[in-house]
């Protein structure tokens, strides 16, 4: 009986055995374990994790200056290892090598764009996340460029993506900026520039004075300057406004004959329009200081 009792005990402590075998068994399969097998490969971010690779993001076209900015992004063991930041344009030159650009950079900044770039590269692989990377003093707009570019690059290194992240350069709406003060003859130049589906749409350009009334409608204006210049202002911003829309980059306008302050007017206004609010999707009227 005593023997009958002791092989029943036996028994019984080899099934608790191999049932607590069992539950660390399907433990560690829950876990991930495999005994030696590489552990599957894992997209998580919340921990700054992502797929090993190198990422780019760009903004689909030329800024104002014709260039455009890119971020491209190395991920090694999950983490970011190297951020390159810089602009290019059709040619394929980079905008740190101009050295015109380099010059006049570091007489203002101390140091030099390589030099700007590079701490927003290495404060990315710092923080190990764009929305965390400090502007970098004197790069302000590079900085926000290189942030918004970096976290649409790091979104495709989350699920291992590898083709360019395009970034639009200009948020759809409708922008309006104007001399801040009248000239010396009585008129404020002003323009009003919309965007749609991230390129410009349309423009008013004209000039307004103190009792509100346009000098693109102005009779007497015409009939003084169409002599002299050949031109007046109905006509020459009507071709500034459909050169912008059909080449969509400022710096390809050309200037007008016989309305060259006028045209440099225009570029100005434009410029403000798409650099400070187009990008940033700024849509309170600016006032800007221009030259005579």
């Amino acid at each position: 009986m005593k023997k009958a009792i002791l092989i029943s005990t036996v028994v019984l402590l080899m099934a608790a055995l191999t049932a607590c075998g069992g539950n660390k068994a399907t433990n560690n399969a829950a876990d991930g374990a495999d005994n030696g097998a590489n552990p599957p490969a894992t997209t998580e971010t919340s921990a700054g994790t992502y797929v090993d690779g190198t990422y780019k993001g760009i903004y689909d076209r030329k800024d104002v200056r014709n260039w455009i900015a890119y971020v491209e992004i190395t991920v090694k063991d999950g983490k970011v290892e190297k951020a390159y930041y810089d602009y290019t344009n059709e040619n394929g030159d980079l905008r740190t090598n101009d050295e015109n650009y380099s010059k006049a950079f570091e007489n203002v900044n101390k140091m030099t764009p390589r030099e700007a770039f590079d701490k927003l590269g290495e404060n990315l692989v710092s923080v190990q996340s764009a929305d965390k990377v400090d502007v970098v003093s004197g790069a302000t707009h590079s900085s926000r460029n290189f942030n918004e570019l970096a976290a649409a690059a790091l979104e495709k290194a989350k699920t291992g993506d590898t083709s360019d992240a395009v970034v639009n350069l200009y948020e759809d709406g409708t922008y309006k900026v104007e001399a801040d003060a009248f000239d010396a003859h009585g008129w404020k130049p002003f323009i009003e520039l919309v965007i749609k589906d991230h390129k410009i749409d349309s423009v008013n350009f004209d000039y307004v004075n103190e009792e509100g009334a346009m000098k693109t409608e102005n009779a007497e204006y015409k009939a003084a300057m169409e002599p002299q210049s050949g031109t007046y202002p109905e006509k020459y911003t009507a071709e500034l406004e459909q050169q912008l829309i059909d080449k969509q980059l400022i710096g390809d306008v050309d200037v007008i004959t016989g309305a060259t302050t006028s045209s440099n007017n225009f570029h100005a206004l434009v410029e403000a329009a798409l650099d400070d609010m187009a990008e940033i999707g700024d849509a309170s009227t600016k006032a800007i200081t221009i030259a005579e």
